[in-house]
């Protein structure tokens, strides 16, 4: 059995959030409802916590005991609806974020794709970019350069990679990122969202290239609401609810497990409004 390269152990993720409450109130009542904001910002900040605006804070927990285990050459789908946790989940493990409990354990260097232009300097040309990337993840300039022509011929945009990526389209930069991601030697590829951006041409390499780099023994998490790419390219799906973990298990049944919780929730806001 291969090794597990991924491990989330009772993960959370709790972030602080403000809320403006609509007071008809006096001048003086108004001045001192700022002041005590103030002061409460200032305190946050002498103790080295995030400073929130808001009269009313709200602790939310967008990730709570998360758990699971994936094993080298893996593909696997996390599925959930808008505000699950699913690419706070990516964040964490990519280590753009740190969880607030828990920990999580990686057994390789990562690539990750999680936003269009994501580790790109705008300032720098396509080119540069590209071996930016490779030096953040270790590699050399001679590693590097023996895939640069792959990346810039999967990546379409050869008569631009000396162009700022600043002036780059949407479609330009998802190309280019996701030609990096895939093509520098990571042994993890997280991947959030990347067919939402581009044509179907390009989402269909996309997949082509995702099933490439799995069949060569990478692992991949892969995050989509596209359901039938998840079931092309997946045989492992984790479901995400409102922070949690509720099933972990072949893409079929995930598949079908999320969609069951949709048209659950869709029943409910009828009923909340009074449908029958």
């Amino acid at each position: 059995m291969s090794e597990v390269v991924i491990r989330a152990d009772k993960l959370g993720k709790k972030f602080v959030i403000g809320h403006r409450v609509q007071y008809d109130a006096i001048l003086g009542e108004a001045l001192m409802r700022r002041a005590r904001n103030a002061l409460r910002k200032g305190l946050d900040m002498l103790r080295g916590r995030a400073m929130v605006d808001g009269d009313t804070i709200e602790e939310f927990w967008a990730l709570r005991d998360v758990d699971f285990e994936i094993r080298r050459g893996e593909v696997v789908a996390i599925i959930g609806r808008n505000g699950a946790g699913k690419t706070t989940l990516l964040k964490i493990l990519s280590r753009i974020l740190e969880p607030t409990a828990g920990r999580v354990e990686l057994g390789g260097r990562v690539a990750s794709l999680l936003e269009v232009g994501t580790g790109f300097h705008p300032e720098l040309s396509g080119r540069e970019n590209i071996f930016l990337n490779g030096a953040i993840l270790g590699m050399t300039r001679a590693e590097v350069k023996a895939r640069f022509d792959q990346i810039v011929d999967f990546s379409g945009v050869e008569k631009f990679i000396d162009t700022p990526i600043k002036r780059y389209s949407i479609g330009m930069y998802a190309r280019l990122a996701f030609a990096v991601a895939a093509h520098l030697e990571t042994e993890i590829l997280f991947v959030d969202e990347v067919l939402a951006v581009g044509d179907a041409e390009f989402q269909k390499r996309c997949l082509d290239r995702m099933s490439e780099v799995a069949n060569a023994g990478r692992t991949v998490l892969f995050v989509s609401h596209n359901l039938a790419a998840i079931t092309a390219l997946t045989k492992r799906g984790i479901v995400l609810k409102e922070g949690r973990v509720i099933f972990d298990g072949p893409t079929e049944a995930a598949v079908a497990r999320y969609s069951d919780s949709l048209v659950k929730g869709r029943k409910d806001r009828d009923w909340g409004k009074g449908k029958a």
